[in-house]
């Protein structure tokens, strides 16, 4: 039996959903030990504090969003996200983060063009 885009769009976004919440829970609560984990050792706790609550905020509100408008202006948004932490990793030497940010900014802005076109409520 094939599955259908929508049913895909919609595994993607749950699995990006997930992924945003964990690891924005972990930088959120165990900021330094998620930091130096994650590459931003030299990334003061504040903000990296400010990085996990949006992305834990946007992995709650695309999981929970599921068959919704909503799903998919959260995706969005989490792309954007990226561009913050590959700022951050850019200031932390780590370049090659910098891009695999880059790279995850356009696979999430995918998700969200194929999730807005098969929404129905746009």
């Amino acid at each position: 039996m094939p599955v259908s885009k929508n049913a895909i769009l919609t595994i993607a976004a749950d699995g990006v959903g997930a992924v945003s919440a964990s690891l924005g829970g972990f930088l959120t609560i165990t900021p330094l030990r998620a930091g130096r984990w994650l590459g931003l050792a030299d990334t003061d706790v504040k903000r990296r504090r400010v990085l996990g609550t949006a992305d834990l905020a946007l992995g709650i509100t695309i999981i929970v969003g599921r068959s919704s408008r909503w799903q998919w202006r959260a995706v969005a948004i989490r792309a954007l996200l990226h561009l913050a932490f590959a700022r951050e990793y850019k200031r932390n030497n780590g370049r090659h983060k910098a891009v695999a940010m880059c790279a995850l900014l356009i696979i999430d802005a995918g998700i969200a063009i194929g999730l807005r076109k098969a929404c129905r409520f746009v």
